[in-house]
């Protein structure tokens, strides 16, 4: 029966005087050693770093669409600002048929959010340098007055459109769905 065993001991002292010159080396601050060691440290973090920070961006990039679903309501944002309750700086508009003592009357579809929000700014009814976005004194029915460009039709959690003053990205900012085309 053979022995593998050897008959050496594992760790001479040549061999440990090896081993603790590898670490001195390596914890020797630039020597080639700890430099690699640095390095594959470095890598070995920014490397999923990276890779997390891309795929965070990847989805952010990809914009979430929605279709508007209630057309009975339409919000009118004078500023791109929404807080976590929904409030926002504007108006919400609603267009009403008929009187309010009639049963007939109510509210009818808005389909144009764009349109309806465009007027009111025309009208100044909306002013993005008022707290509350909406002036209380009587508007300018002449509509003279200038439409911020672009208004971007947003779509609230509710299925209500939001027309926001700003770019195409301004609903992603405000943690809203961009209208379906």
């Amino acid at each position: 029966m053979m022995n593998n065993t050897p008959t050496e001991p594992h760790f001479t002292a040549n061999r440990s005087a090896a081993i603790r010159a590898l670490l001195v080396n390596i914890a020797e601050p630039g020597t080639p050693e700890n430099l690699r060691l640095r390095r594959a440290r470095r890598v070995r973090m920014v490397v999923p770093a990276v890779i997390g920070t891309l795929v965070l961006t990847a989805g952010a990039v990809v914009a979430v669409q929605a279709q508007v679903t209630r057309t009975d309501h339409i919000n009118c944002f004078a500023r791109a600002e929404l807080n976590m309750w929904g409030e926002f700086p504007g108006a919400r508009v609603t267009s009403l048929e008929g009187t309010i003592g009639d049963s007939e009357g109510g509210p009818v579809s808005i389909n144009d959010a764009l349109a309806a929000c465009s007027d009111l700014w025309a009208q100044h009814a909306l002013d993005a340098s008022i707290e509350s976005g909406v002036r209380s004194d009587p508007v300018d029915r002449s509509f003279s007055y200038p439409v911020p460009e672009p208004l971007t039709v947003c779509v609230l959690s509710n299925g209500m459109a939001a027309v926001i003053p700003g770019a195409s990205d301004v609903c992603g900012r405000l943690g809203l769905a961009e209208r379906a085309k």
